[in-house]
């Protein structure tokens, strides 16, 4: 009977050792989802404070960088031009999204 005891015990110590290993785990989760949320907030509030004359002069310096490559091509002007039209694109969209045109 006393053997029967020390494993029951010894099974219960394992199971309370489980159980704050898997609390652990869900509270870290817990943490990078708040991270995650607070990321989100910041990325989706900055629309509202975005410098359109900045971002217009870094649409006009991305269209002249095409325009050089363009008059001046090398063999990765097409890979270069192909990137800052993607960069063109997405500060456009900043520039549409802060009400700046």
């Amino acid at each position: 009977m006393g053997e029967f005891l020390s494993e029951l015990e010894q099974s219960m110590s394992r199971k309370r050792k489980r159980s704050l290993k898997v609390k652990a785990v869900a509270g870290v989760g817990a943490a990078v989802l708040a991270a995650g949320i607070a990321a989100v907030s910041v990325g989706t509030s900055q629309a509202a404070t975005e410098n359109c004359a900045g971002l217009e002069q870094a649409l006009k310096n991305n269209q002249n960088f095409i325009a050089g490559q363009q008059a001046n091509p090398d063999a990765q002007s097409e890979a270069r031009i192909a990137n800052r039209q993607a960069v063109i694109d997405n500060i456009q969209q900043r520039l549409q999204a802060a009400g700046c045109q």
